[in-house]
């Protein structure tokens, strides 16, 4: 699984799709996401966050058509 601790601020704002793409590009960038690493699935990651099934697809979605990550289906 990826080394990223997803971490969401309710407070800030900020939605928590876009805080997910930075921390994703963040994690990227200072090198603890390998090229390659498998991320949490949509479902996992929504579990863990407490959050909705589509804001998990929506940051993925985004991080896809920038082409900083590929999804696969099953």
């Amino acid at each position: 699984m990826s080394m990223i601790n997803f971490v969401l601020d309710s407070k800030g704002g900020t939605p928590f799709y876009r805080q997910i793409i930075d921390q994703i590009k963040f994690g990227i960038a200072s090198g603890s996401l390998k090229l390659g690493e498998q991320l949490p699935t949509v479902r996992a990651l929504a579990v863990e966050l407490k959050i909705n099934l589509n804001t998990v697809t929506k940051a993925y979605k985004e991080l896809e058509i920038q082409s900083i990550l590929e999804t696969q289906q099953g």
